[in-house]
């Protein structure tokens, strides 16, 4: 092999390796850092009410993304856990930064085990005790 040849392929061997490092943005996490996460049945009565689970916490976003927390599924545990999922969309408006989210699941169960936080295939955080407002 010749020099030339050589050095040619040391140089593809190396950058092939730099690569190999490399992140690139599909494979970047998806999922924004969270805080403050808190979860309670609001069972305050009146006229026209029923019971709801409301969920608020803190996400930080990059500019041009919003996020929503939806109701997710629930286990069959007695009493049962409950998901909420962060979904993320991309909207040029959208200042980034820490940003306050809140979902909602209405009606609700009197009493839940525990709050989970999904982002993704992965979860952002477990609430536990999810405590009740009466």
């Amino acid at each position: 092999m010749s020099r030339q040849s050589t050095t040619g392929l040391a140089a593809l061997l190396l950058s092939g390796a730099a690569l190999t490092g490399c992140v690139t943005p599909a494979e970047q996490e998806q999922c924004p850092a969270s805080e403050d996460w808190q979860a309670w049945v609001n069972a305050m009565p009146g006229p026209g009410t029923s019971r709801s689970l409301i969920v608020t916490g803190q996400v930080y976003l990059a500019k041009g993304t919003t996020a929503k927390l939806e109701p997710g599924i629930s286990d069959r545990m007695l009493p049962p856990g409950q998901q909420f999922v962060l979904q993320l969309s991309a909207d040029a408006d959208a200042p980034g930064g820490w940003q306050p989210i809140r979902g909602t699941l209405k009606p609700a169960l009197e009493s839940y085990r525990e709050v989970t936080i999904r982002c993704g295939e992965g979860s952002l955080a477990r609430i536990q005790p999810v405590t009740t407002a009466y």
